[in-house]
């Protein structure tokens, strides 16, 4: 049922005439590290780590075109951010992001929940 609302809201967007732009913000709750030569976890960092590194978290503009990613429920990149690659997919429970960047030899990996907003 939350699928079919999704759909008719990104119907609804993009058949207006006043389309507004889109802003994700995100707010990451995990962080896990791996080593980039052999996939090796290494760590996981706190949640003090992670607020020191997004405070509220981060917000970005986003394409039109892209929210309709969100509705096809698949992994789809979202942009970037001075603290990395950001992807999203959409479902059930609202949208799950995740970014990413390489630092030092690692991979690493945040997690959190996404608010999709418009104008």
């Amino acid at each position: 049922m939350k699928k079919y609302y999704l759909t008719i809201l990104l119907f609804t967007l993009f058949s207006s005439s006043n389309i507004q732009a889109a802003t994700v913000s995100c707010s990451f709750m995990t962080g896990e590290a791996y080593e980039l030569t052999s996939g090796a976890w290494v760590g996981t960092a706190g949640y003090e780590d992670i607020w020191d590194i997004f405070g509220d978290g981060i917000s970005l503009p986003m394409e039109n075109s892209l929210l309709s990613n969100l509705d096809a429920q698949q992994i789809f990149r979202a942009g970037e951010t001075e603290k990395g690659t950001v992807y999203l997919i959409g479902g059930d429970m609202g949208v799950e992001g995740r970014l990413s960047s390489i630092e030092d030899g690692l991979l690493i990996v945040y997690s959190g929940f996404c608010n999709v907003g418009f104008g």
